[in-house]
């Protein structure tokens, strides 16, 4: 905790015929994170496209498997990596079984679509058919009309008014017979001389048309009759079809489950041995390692390459500033929620502080100081808790925890307050109550944002300690010498508050303590013997250097009265409770609570649980993000992201 895992960099010198067997190794080991393709220098160079294509290969391979999975209505379900992987061979295995059952898949999809599409000719046939059944008219007569012009067919509904518009110039008449969907399904009717007019009205309208089937010759009541058995038919071999689908899924299913997982882990070796540098017949690998994992990885590699790699453990300072070390927080699980809020923000650099243990406190503490109620905070210690036992669906990883310690911080500063569900004659109250010591609430707040401003100031002045910055850690505004002219500073105020009077000593040291932020830049290059000691025009700096210590001062005064809101919450927390209770008191009977009252009271304090308390957290991650995190935390760190293979398949 406070600082990433310590790393190690490693290069892996392994020939050409022990690289799949290392590659693999340290995929299963996991915690080897590759260095960027500039760290290889000359050896970045040297690699052949053979690897991409394979692993080009393998992607494509992936991506069909997982539509036959589509087109099986299989969801993908954990599988174990096969113990055994060949990268070379893999690829023509999968692809004899992948296509056998592409294949039959394929057959079985079209079989599918061409009857649904003749159920669906079926059911608009029939209601044409329907309409035309009161007329005992042959369907062979219709096709052969001398006077008049006759098309069905469907067409988009939101056409029907544009249809009748362009036809106002001859006779026709529009038959709706059926709607489905978006489409219409009608009869339109003409005299011979004006069918080119209805034919092309029709067309603008984007007719589809229906003919009347060729096959039927009978009238419409027999059509129709003919029209069900052909139906039920179709149905029946529709059914036979999807059966036979639903059986290829149970058989092939697991085969394409195991094809999955290995074609993923195949593709994921390929990837990365395709980024290793290479030159003649020599791999390097090289990339970073927690420390503490260096053996272990040694002896795997040397395991896999039969002693036949070269292995080099480097300390991260050896290469100064040129490499970025990624980052791996191993916070304790209890911490993840916390953690979650810190790398939203951005996730700390290799030699910073990792302000994961501090926020699990002072958010913690921050929340139920604004949200302080032992009713409300046990409500939402016991969400949290059904989050946790799996009750109730958490929404994201770690949530449940932080809900829970929340939940049970408020409950602490409701016991100081004396208040239960809003109610402040109930529980007597162990320190104060909010409504009625308002200023002595606002200056507990101040001190407190005392204390964490003097956290993040001791957390910036170590973090440049780690970094080596000289300038960051004595000259910063938030180094040694800007902690120094916020205590002077600050007690150039309260003493005289007090009734006492400033020595003539803290106006001198608050000058000198001015002057070195002013001059911090040309004062660390002074002392670290760097020339020149300015770099651009005096002017130039005259002007950045004066702005900055403007914003330093102005920052003293804000980043300290930010935290006034910590009591100023408490107070509306007890205001809003208190105007539930109001409300409550209006329905009352004479008698005592009434019905309504006491749904006024629950259902009050459930709408200031969940408004209030939504927003206290925003105003505690405000104070986090910009009041702690400004002080020190830049958020800049990579992620650590080591070679593995790819998780099983799930849903």
């Amino acid at each position: 905790m406070f600082t990433p895992a310590k790393m190690s960099e490693v290069d892996i010198f392994v020939y050409d015929e022990q690289i799949e067997a290392v590659a693999m190794a340290i995929a299963r080991f996991g915690a080897l994170h590759l260095a960027e393709d500039k760290a290889l220098g000359q050896w970045a160079t040297g690699g052949s496209t053979e690897w991409s294509g394979r692993a080009s290969q393998y992607a494509q391979q992936e991506r069909r498997l997982l539509d036959l999975l589509a087109q099986l209505d299989l969801e993908p379900q954990a599988v174990p990596i096969p113990d055994e992987l060949d990268l070379r061979r893999d690829v023509s295995r999968c692809e004899a079984s992948l296509s056998g059952i592409e294949e039959r898949v394929g057959a079985l999809r079209e079989q599918e679509a061409t009857l649904r599409r003749a159920l669906e000719r079926w059911t608009l046939v029939s209601h044409s058919m329907d309409r035309l059944a009161p007329l005992w008219i042959r369907l062979s007569e219709l096709r052969q009309l001398q006077h008049l012009h006759l098309v069905a067919g469907t067409i988009p509904t939101e056409n029907m008014a544009r249809l009748e518009a362009s036809l106002f110039r001859i006779p026709y008449s529009l038959i709706p017979v059926h709607r489905y969907g978006d489409r219409s399904l009608v009869f339109a009717f003409c005299a011979q001389e004006h069918a080119p007019i209805l034919d092309r009205a029709l067309e603008s309208a984007f007719l589809e048309p229906l003919a009347l089937p060729e096959e039927y010759s009978g009238t419409a009541q027999e059509t129709l009759s003919e029209l069900m058995v052909e139906e039920q038919r179709d149905r029946g071999r529709l059914d036979d079809v999807r059966a036979d689908l639903r059986a290829l899924a149970r058989q092939a299913g697991g085969d394409l489950l195991d094809m999955l997982a290995r074609v993923r882990a195949d593709r994921a070796i390929a990837e990365a041995i395709a980024r290793f540098g290479h030159r003649e017949h020599v791999y390097l690998i090289a990339g970073w390692t927690p420390t503490d994992r260096v053996t272990e990885l040694r002896a795997a590699v040397e395991s896999a390459s039969q002693g036949r790699a070269t292995f080099e453990e480097n300390p991260p300072e050896s290469f100064g500033a040129q490499r970025r070390v990624p980052t791996l927080l191993r916070n304790p699980g209890v911490l993840k929620g916390v953690e979650g809020l810190v790398t939203t923000y951005g996730l700390p650099g290799y030699k910073e502080i990792d302000p994961t243990p501090l926020v699990a406190v002072t958010f913690v503490t921050m929340f139920g100081m604004m949200f302080g109620d032992v009713g409300h905070g046990m409500f939402l210690a016991l969400v949290g808790l059904l989050m946790l036992l799996k009750i109730v669906p958490a929404p994201g990883k770690g949530i449940d925890t932080l809900l829970l310690a929340c939940g049970l911080s408020s409950s602490v500063f409701g016991a100081l307050y004396g208040s239960l569900f809003g109610f402040e004659d109930i529980l007597p109250h162990l320190w104060l109550q909010p409504m009625d010591d308002i200023l002595t609430l606002l200056l507990s707040a101040i001190v407190f944002g005392v204390v964490v401003l003097h956290i993040g100031y001791g957390c910036r002045i170590a973090t440049a300690v780690r970094q080596g910055a000289l300038r960051a850690a004595v000259f910063d505004k938030n180094g040694l010498a800007g902690l120094a002219l916020y205590w002077t500073l600050g007690a150039l105020v309260l003493l005289p508050v007090l009734g006492h009077s400033a020595p003539a000593v803290l106006y001198v040291a608050a000058l000198l303590l001015i002057g070195a932020l002013y001059l911090s830049e040309p004062l660390t290059r002074l002392l670290t013997g760097q020339r020149p000691l300015l770099h651009g025009s005096k002017v130039e700096f005259g002007v950045q250097a004066f702005f900055e210590l403007f914003e330093t001062l102005i920052g003293y005064v804000s980043n300290t009265l930010s935290y006034v809101r910590l009591g100023a919450f408490a107070v509306a927390h007890a205001g809003l409770s208190l105007v539930v209770l109001i409300l409550a008191q209006m329905f009352s009977g004479e008698g005592g609570p009434s019905f309504a009252s006491i749904v006024v009271i629950v259902f009050g304090n459930l709408a200031v649980i969940g408004f209030e308390g939504l927003i206290v957290a925003i105003q505690t991650l405000r104070l986090e993000y910009y009041e702690l995190f400004g002080k020190f935390f830049s958020g800049e760190g990579v992620p650590f992201k080591p070679l593995a293979l790819p998780e099983a398949p799930s849903a």
